[in-house]
């Protein structure tokens, strides 16, 4: 992007700040149509956010592949191996198993039918079940998924040079970050952290944009050299690019639209057949699903049970994180404390024993800073509890015992001490639960309950454009 775009002059961006005048005073939906390349006009019909042509041609190719028999009979022997691993032998990871082999294979399914670097898609996918232009997508969560994150991906290559062109809304995410790795998760013998090691980070408060929200990013393999927002990757190779829109406010807040390019590079391989892809899908599976088993038992399960470690900072200047597993008795609640540290987004989630996200659209399978009450002091405290406990701060694991708690803090101030994230973590009996909640805890009904669930399903809409 030149310094000047249509008479605008560039800047970083800084989310936490609005949009120009001109902007805020667009209607939401209007605002959403404007035109990338001309002014502020908006169009009679709303341009598509996440439902973009090339994502709605790749969900229903994926719905093509996970009927095959292959598929299915490779999702058949990747939930047998999940029973026959010790969790798949616990109560909780026996219930899940299926889901859990079902929601990989999606996932797989994604990333082979958006793996070509030469025909580029911004594609959402790591998502919850939806229902969208004629097209019923099963859930696709692996790897402890953020319920708060917009997932979208595309693939690269050295030899190619492609530019991203993005443009805010007027209630924007709370943060956006561009992530390029050297490898998918499970394509090494690696196991990071992170999935896998990081070539290059572009985070929203170092992207410079126009005036009207519109942005650039350059992936290729030559210097940046005073290039804004471009991103280098290795002359060689194929990278996967990750993109992030965090969002705190489900109701409100909208993820950027994004459009990718690839405006040079060598002739394109022929695209390959519906049996080829099929192939490739139950490849992937056979890597992608016991890789992130193996992790979990490295970093989790390799942990006491019921307890949560120092916060670690992540990668990329993505804030802090911290994990564990839960396991309870029928008549045990975990309760924690947390606190925010002045960030711009605190959040904290459940996920079955595999590591894929618990019910979150109509269940508070997690919950952030925006969603749940705060403690006389400021300081959040979450229950846990396979039955509802009556709290507005109840962490839903769908009635299971056993599972993954994560919890990241993100947009940190620069004073923010890791040390005083985390508060009390202890099991306690489900008939003592009142004397371990702080003064003032917020209630609810099953009325309010109900009427909590509600909101959130029509919030989460929000992203499908509802």
């Amino acid at each position: 992007m030149s310094k000047e775009t249509n008479g605008s002059t560039c800047r970083r961006r800084d989310l936490r700040r609005p949009l120009p005048p001109q902007l805020r005073l667009l209607p939401l939906l209007g605002a959403l149509a404007v035109a990338c390349a001309g002014g502020t006009t908006p169009h009679a019909t709303p341009e598509p956010l996440l439902a973009t042509p090339g994502q709605l041609e790749r969900e229903a190719l994926a719905l093509e592949l996970l009927a095959t028999p292959e598929v299915r009979g490779a999702i058949d022997r990747f939930e047998a191996s999940l029973r026959a691993h010790p969790v798949g032998r616990t109560p909780s990871g026996a219930a899940s198993a299926r889901r859990a082999a079902e929601s990989m294979a999606t996932a797989a399914t994604y990333a082979v039918v958006n793996g070509d670097p030469g025909r580029p898609v911004v594609f959402w996918g790591a998502n919850a079940p939806h229902v969208w232009h004629g097209l019923s997508m099963p859930r696709a969560g692996y790897g402890i998924e953020n319920p708060d994150n917009v997932y979208r991906s595309l693939m690269v290559d050295g030899a190619s040079r492609y530019v991203i062109e993005g443009r805010f809304p007027p209630v924007g995410p709370t943060e956006l970050h561009f992530t390029v790795m050297d490898s998918v998760p499970s394509e090494s013998d690696e196991m990071p952290a992170e999935g896998a090691g990081f070539v290059a980070t572009l985070r929203s408060d170092a992207l410079v944009v126009d005036d009207e929200g519109r942005f650039e990013v350059q992936i290729d393999c030559d210097p940046p050299a005073g290039r804004p927002n471009a991103m280098q990757i290795p002359c060689t190779g194929r990278f996967p690019v990750y993109v992030r829109d965090l969002l705190g406010d489900w109701a409100r807040e909208q993820p950027v639209r994004l459009e990718v390019r690839r405006v040079d590079g060598p002739p394109l391989d022929p695209a390959p057949s519906r049996a080829a892809l099929a192939a490739r899908v139950v490849e992937h599976l056979g890597r992608l699903g016991p890789f992130w088993v193996a992790y979990d038992d490295r970093y989790l399960y390799s942990r006491p049970a019921n307890a949560l470690v120092p916060p670690r900072r992540r990668p990329g200047g993505r804030g802090l994180s911290t994990s564990g597993h839960f396991d309870l008795a029928e008549d045990e609640v975990l309760v924690l404390t947390l606190d925010a540290l002045g960030a711009g987004s605190l959040g904290v989630q459940l996920t079955d024993p595999w590591g894929v996200a618990s019910e979150y659209v109509d269940r508070t399978g997690s919950l952030n800073a925006s969603q749940a009450r705060p403690d006389a002091d400021g300081r959040f405290t979450f229950v846990i509890a396979a039955e509802d406990p009556g709290v507005h701060n109840w962490l839903d694991p769908e009635g299971l015992s056993a599972g993954i708690i994560a919890v990241r803090w993100q947009v940190l101030p620069p004073d923010a001490d890791p040390d005083g994230a985390l508060g009390a973590v202890r099991v306690v009996k489900r008939s003592r639960l009142d004397e371990a909640l702080p003064p003032g805890t917020v209630r609810v009904t099953p009325a309010e309950r109900e009427a909590q669930r509600r909101a959130r399903a029509r919030s989460f809409a929000h992203r499908l454009g509802h």
